[in-house]
């Protein structure tokens, strides 16, 4: 029986690096190059809309965040991590970015807010409506 190579590692034949590289380190820069890659994909998608947030379908906080959201008057962006084929690198990445848990992530203005946690604060507070007005997610 004949042994594939991974599709990671046939790259590494086009690559012209010194031998002294192992296939485990080259597999490692691959992926750290990968991560680096969505997480500007996310701020990319973060920074299209006034009110951005990351959630999963099957997340209860991720949910009230976005009803929050909507009872205020935004209407965020929404981007259902398990229902994108980059979902699990792009809840990496928002870790990555500061955010744990990854989901809900919530930007505004493209400025990473918070978790449920932070948005929740902000909204008790007052300063949430206020932040959505100022990124002209809102208007009264």
């Amino acid at each position: 029986m004949q042994s594939q190579t991974p599709p990671e590692l046939s790259l590494l034949t086009y690559l012209p690096v010194p031998s002294f590289f192992s296939s485990q380190l080259l597999l490692l820069l691959i992926s750290c190059i990968n991560l680096l890659v969505v997480m500007d994909k996310v701020r990319d998608l973060a920074s299209k809309k006034a009110a951005v947030i990351f959630t999963k379908s099957s997340c209860y906080m991720c949910y009230s965040i976005k009803t929050l959201f909507y009872e205020l008057g935004a209407s965020p962006a929404i981007h259902e991590l398990d229902h994108d084929p980059n979902g699990r690198d792009m809840e990496r990445a928002l870790r990555g970015l500061g955010c744990d848990p990854s989901v809900p992530a919530v930007f505004i203005g493209g400025r990473f807010v918070g978790s449920a946690k932070d948005v929740i604060s902000l909204h008790v507070d007052g300063s949430l409506k206020q932040m959505l007005k100022d990124a002209k997610a809102i208007w009264f």
